[in-house]
């Protein structure tokens, strides 16, 4: 756990780096933390609908399960999902605020950025149900190798040992 743990603090560090860095036209500090943790709230909500979404026919075989992976899921998708959204929606904020394109120029890259966004919703959906069951499947093999090393160690331990019959 240790090493996704580690993967998930880089995810963090770089979304957060990636969103800073695409708001330093704005005007104050403030206005850019503002937009980083209102936009990660957006986002932390946007994937936790995702996952209960996608969580609609998957069958934990114990419900303690539901809670780690919703945990590795949600971690691991909202910087990237932050990174994707709220970098490119700070671009568009700032060429708009600055003019450097036309209203139809922009009209058009809003377009797109709810187009990507609702293609990634639709994606993030069918994946996470995907990295879901996975996810059962690893866990409930773990699961059975430890009853098998269990079972072996009792087994070899509670058979009388014929030393020299």
């Amino acid at each position: 756990m240790s090493i996704i743990n580690f993967i998930i603090f880089v995810l963090f560090v770089i979304y957060i780096v990636f969103v800073w860095n695409s708001t330093k036209e704005f005007e104050n500090t403030l206005i850019r933390v503002s937009y980083i943790f209102i936009g990660t709230l957006f986002i932390t909500l946007l994937t936790v609908i995702l996952f209960w979404i996608s969580k609609i026919g998957v069958e934990y075989p114990k419900k303690e399960m539901i809670g780690e992976v919703r945990r590795i899921i949600l971690l691991v998708f909202i910087p990237i999902n932050g990174f994707i959204t709220l970098t490119q929606a700070s671009s568009i904020f700032v060429q708009a605020k600055s003019g450097m394109v036309s209203k139809e120029d922009m009209q058009k890259k809003i377009k797109r950025l709810i187009i990507i966004f609702i293609m990634l919703i639709i994606v993030e959906i069918i994946y996470f149900k995907n990295i879901q069951n996975g996810m059962i499947k690893f866990i409930e093999s773990v699961q059975l190798k430890k009853r098998f090393i269990v079972n072996y160690i009792s087994e070899k331990m509670l058979r009388p040992q014929n030393g020299g019959e």
